[in-house]
This record gives C-alpha cells, sequence and structure tokens, in this order.
C-alpha cells in the first residue's frame, strides 16, 4: 500500500500554474521596467546634463560679453545690474565676476525660499559640482572671468515626472503581463530590447536622432513616444546650440559696422589663396583702400555720419566686385580686397578705377552737406610684388601711402624702386588696432 497521503495543508500550499507564470511574468517585467526606468532617466540625466553645461556656458558668454565693458571701467553698479538681469532671465542659482586678483566685482544669488529649490541645488551640486567659468577678454588679455551655477527646479521637475511615469507605467505592465502572459515575449520582451537599445545609442553614442519603435502595448508606445519626444527636444536644443556658435563664430570675423569680414578673416583667406594659387599657379592682387578726409568729416559732422560714410563707402566698393572676391574692413577707415584669381594686372587697376568712380555721388544720407565719399588705393600682385601675405599687405599699403602723398582719390600699383622709401619715416603698419 502506498503510503503517500494529501493532506489539506500541503494542497493549500500550492499554486497553480497560471498563477506561478503570472507571478514569475511579473516579477520579471517589474525588474525590466525598473531597468528600462533607470537606463532612460539616467540616459536623460546624462543627456539633460550635457544641455544645461552648454546652456551655461552660454549664458555665461553673454554675461562676459555684457560687463565686458562695465569690467574695464570698473563700473560695479552696471557689472550687478546687468549680472542680476541677465541671472534672472536664465534662472541662475549664483553668479560672480571676479578680475585677474580674485576682487569680487559684482554677485547674484537666488533667494532660496522653498524645498524644491533646496532640493534642485543639491541635486545640480552632484550633476555639475563645479561651477561654469567663463573668461572675460579685452584686447586678447583675461581681466575677469564669470563664475555661474544653474538653477535645479527643472532637474527637481524632470526627476518627480521621470518616477512618476515610471509608477505609470509599472502600473500598465502588471495588467498587461496578466491579461498578455502567453505574449510576453513578443509583446514586452521585443520593445523593452527596443527602447533599451535606443536608450544605450543616446546615452553613449549621442545619436539623439534614433528613434524608438512603435509598440503593440500602449504604456511601451507611451514611454516610447515621450522618449521620442524627449530626444527631439534635445536635437532641436543641440540645433539651436549650433546656430548660436554659428552667429557667434560670424561675430568673430565681421565687423559690426559693415558688415565686412575682419582684418584676421581677411589674412586668413588670403594666405589660404596664396597656397592654393602657388599650387595651382597663376596671380592674385590686394588692394588697400583708405577714406580720404574721413578724420575731418567725422569730426565735423560726428560718429553717427562717419558710420554712414563707411557704410556707405563699404556697400559701393561691394559692388564693383566679384561675388568670390573678399572686401574686408581692416580697422578704422581702412579697407582691403582679395582678387583671386586674377588674370592680368590691368584688371586690378580696372577695378580699382571703378571703384574710386564709384565714389563720385555724395552721400545720401546728407544730401544737405554734399558728403562725397574718396578712396586713395593702393595695389599688390602676387606674384611680382610679394610672396606671403605680409610681404602683399606691406607692398599695397606703401603703393597706397603713396597716392596718399601725392594725390589722394587715385590708385597706385606699387613699384619696388619708387615705394620702398615714400618719405613718411617708418613703414604704415599693417597690423592696426581692428574695428570694433
Amino acid at each position: 500500500m502506498s503510503q503517500h497521503t494529501h493532506t489539506p495543508s500541503a494542497a493549500a500550499s500550492r499554486v497553480s500554474l497560471l498563477a506561478t507564470l503570472q507571478h514569475a511574468h511579473f516579477r520579471v517585467a517589474t525588474i525590466v521596467m525598473l531597468a528600462v526606468g533607470f537606463a532612460l532617466t539616467v540616459a536623460a540625466l546624462v543627456a539633460l546634463r550635457s544641455a544645461a553645461d552648454q546652456n551655461l556656458q552660454l549664458v555665461a558668454r553673454s554675461i562676459a560679453y555684457t560687463t565686458e565693458a562695465a569690467i574695464v571701467f570698473r563700473d560695479t553698479i552696471a557689472i550687478q545690474e546687468s549680472l542680476g538681469l541677465i541671472a534672472r532671465q536664465e534662472s541662475l542659482a549664483s553668479a560672480q565676476i571676479v578680475d585677474v586678483h580674485g576682487t569680487l566685482l559684482g554677485r547674484y544669488i537666488r533667494p532660496t525660499d522653498s524645498l524644491p529649490d533646496a532640493v534642485g541645488d543639491r541635486i545640480v551640486a552632484l550633476l555639475l559640482p563645479q561651477p561654469t567659468i567663463t573668461p572675460v577678454m579685452y584686447q586678447s588679455k583675461r581681466i575677469a572671468e564669470v563664475r555661474l551655477r544653474g538653477d535645479g527646479a527643472g532637474f527637481v521637475g524632470f526627476i518627480l515626472m521621470g518616477l512618476a511615469g515610471m509608477l505609470v507605467c509599472l502600473g500598465f505592465g502588471a495588467v498587461a503581463v496578466r491579461q498578455l502572459s502567453r505574449r510576453i515575449q513578443k509583446d514586452i520582451l521585443q520593445p523593452v530590447l527596443a527602447l533599451t537599445s535606443v536608450t544605450h545609442a543616446a546615452r553613449f553614442d549621442r545619436a539623439t536622432a534614433a528613434r524608438a519603435p512603435a509598440s503593440n502595448i500602449t504604456e511601451f508606445h507611451q514611454l516610447g513616444e515621450d522618449f521620442n519626444a524627449l530626444l527631439m527636444e534635445i536635437e532641436a536644443y543641440q540645433t539651436q546650440l549650433h546656430q548660436e556658435n554659428k552667429s557667434l563664430s560670424h561675430l568673430a570675423n565681421h565687423d559690426s559696422l559693415t558688415g565686412l569680414p575682419n582684418r584676421a578673416y581677411f589674412r586668413r583667406r588670403l594666405t589660404r589663396a596664396l597656397q592654393d594659387i602657388q599650387t595651382t599657379g597663376g596671380s592674385l592682387a590686394v588692394l588697400y583702400l583708405d577714406n580720404d578726409h574721413f578724420k575731418s568729416i567725422n569730426d565735423r559732422y560726428g560718429h553717427a555720419v562717419g558710420d554712414a560714410l563707411l557704410v556707405e563707402v563699404a556697400d559701393r566698393v561691394r559692388a564693383q566686385v566679384r561675388e568670390n572676391d573678399v572686401v574686408a574692413r581692416l580697422g578704422g577707415d581702412e579697407f582691403a580686397i582679395l582678387l583671386a584669381p586674377l588674370h592680368n594686372v590691368e584688371d586690378a587697376a580696372r577695378i580699382a578705377d571703378k571703384i574710386i568712380a564709384s565714389m563720385a555721388l555724395p552721400l545720401d544720407s546728407r544730401p544737405q552737406d554734399h558728403i562725397v565719399p574718396s578712396l586713395s588705393i593702393g595695389i599688390a600682385i602676387y606674384p611680382i610684388h610679394g610672396q606671403t601675405a605680409e610681404q602683399l599687405l606691406r607692398a599695397a599699403d606703401r603703393a597706397m601711402y603713396r597716392v596718399k602723398s601725392q594725390q589722394r582719390g587715385q590708385r597706385h600699383i606699387f613699384n619696388a624702386y619708387t615705394d620702398q622709401h615714400d618719405g613718411h619715416g617708418p613703414l604704415h603698419p599693417v597690423d592696426k588696432r581692428e574695428a570694433p
């Protein structure tokens, strides 16, 4: 006789296969969802930290640019006002400006009167332990530095939203597991793997263009859509930063008054053109232009008229050259033109004559004063008058000063025999201070 018996207590301790699978699936689903939520949160925090750091760098550069003049003149009131205004607009936790000796020139500290602010500041301190520091430069010298700390309210909101999303997803996941336990491989595991792959790409490869695929399960589909929306926001923010960086690059390479390239950009283009032409053969020309009687016009009618004259001269000069030629404002009332390629010397002289002729009409903005622009132009040709950018600029500068000394409002091609020593003492310096 069998000795095995079935007692009521033993039967009560057993569970059904369906219940076992449901419990196992629920535990697996819970673990997977927690892992996904954690990975998404970490990836988003990493991306948000990077975006916040870039934004703080941009804000710091804006503060440095805005307060540069006030720092130079030690105007602490203006520094404090500008610093406070930008800090409040950008929701900074703190900001300060110190000079190179460590002297505090201005400070802003956001009032911390709520728990989210305090918690946010602690989170920011963990994610961005070091303040954002940007130097304030004046005439290529470091005169001060800007130190910023961001506001953590956004981080707190993001974390709370992420936690709420994780809880919602866990609840929906539990319901889905009970109803669709037989289809867990297809309906749950595959979307999780897809989300994990996108999260991994966003976190480690910065692949914000990747998108989570659609899912048949509402919760996973919504999670993927939310994550895709977050990726699109990050991508749009990065695009905006790229555009702003391009704008800053344009400001660094162009004259703010006339919109023309500045001296540094002109020298780079000239050097590059010389490198190209030394490989392919041919010639180019450098024209050095100086406004005649500009100082007297500026002193008599004021800086506004002087600026209008420079803008008008720049427009007229630009209209007389080819699209690929470079017209630059070197500084003050001086301009330069790069004609490349150049077929013959007569072409450079012809363009100079066209520019001089275009100055015959008076300034439209001051018809009552009959202010007529006038330019003296010096011309240097590669390879006849120089092999390097420095040599060509000096040759064109000498030729221009020959015109200034003999008959203003004309053009002159450099002559090594007559223009080496033009009676003006030391050679006119090429590297003058650039226009603002």
